[in-house]
């Protein structure tokens, strides 16, 4: 049985507008498995990135709960939600958000030093290896300007890893990019996966979704349905039926879900 490390119950999210209540998630309930790359589809406006924000604590439901480590995490303090962001849940988005004047490497080196149980010289190793791993070695003392946009956002996933987060969570990655730096950053994400990290991403591509082991839809801000597919890395990648069989597997889902 896989192990739950999160968990939403009851989450509903809703605002004023002029007057009108708008209900953005409607009641949803929602496990995060560890070892699961996990995708959340659906249309523009359905709530899965309003989803994505309110199980990581970057925002408040109006109601429900966030299951994690054993509490409601829409309880806590926001110096004790800043701390589960830091060393518990990674994060990487659409827009990478890099600081300029720093260089990749210093980007990554600055939340990792935050962890007081490992040396400077633990994280700076744990930072190479990083670097390393996504090819990214002769980049990594460029500035975010000096470097293409898939490198920035290779980049940006060593920050979010760097701390070794329980829970990666990714708000369409890939949505800035062109293809070959799409690839190469989902690529990157289903090594990271394979090796035991758990993810969870927002994205309106299918290429992209292929990569899940778990999907999720959205519809109305609710669950409209779930599917399993076979672990991306487990497949032979050789085999352009196996790719052409899963991505008909995928688009059919997403038909009889109404995309």
């Amino acid at each position: 049985m896989k192990k739950t490390i999160l968990e939403a119950k009851n989450l509903s999210k809703s605002f004023a507008n002029e007057g009108t209540q708008v209900h953005v998630l409607n009641n949803i309930d929602l496990k995060i498995y560890e070892g699961d790359f996990t995708v959340v589809m659906g249309a523009s406006g359905s709530g899965k990135s309003t989803l994505l924000y309110n199980i990581s604590g970057m925002d408040k439901p109006s109601s429900g709960e966030v299951i994690f480590d054993g509490e409601d995490i829409t309880k806590l303090s926001e110096k004790k939600l800043a701390k589960i962001r830091a060393f518990s849940f990674g994060f990487v988005f659409q827009q990478i958000h890099l600081v300029n004047n720093l260089t990749l490497l210093e980007n990554t080196l600055v939340p990792g030093y935050m962890d007081k149980s490992k040396t400077k010289q633990q994280v700076k190793e744990r930072a190479n290896s990083l670097f390393e791993k996504m090819n990214l070695s002769e980049a990594k003392d460029r500035l975010p300007s000096q470097v293409s946009g898939g490198e920035a956002q290779r980049g940006a996933i060593a920050r979010a890893v760097i701390n070794e987060p329980e829970l990666l969570f990714a708000d369409e990655p890939t949505g800035a990019l062109n293809r070959s730096n799409t690839r190469n950053v989902l690529d990157l994400m289903t090594e990271l996966n394979k090796d035991g990290q758990s993810i969870l991403m927002v994205t309106h591509d299918i290429k992209s979704a292929l990569r899940a082991n778990r999907l999720i839809y959205i519809e109305d801000g609710k669950i409209g349905g779930e599917m399993d597919l076979k672990p991306y890395h487990s497949l032979n990648l050789n085999d352009k039926a196996e790719i052409k069989d899963r991505e008909t597997q995928v688009n059919s889902w997403l038909s009889s879900m109404n995309w």
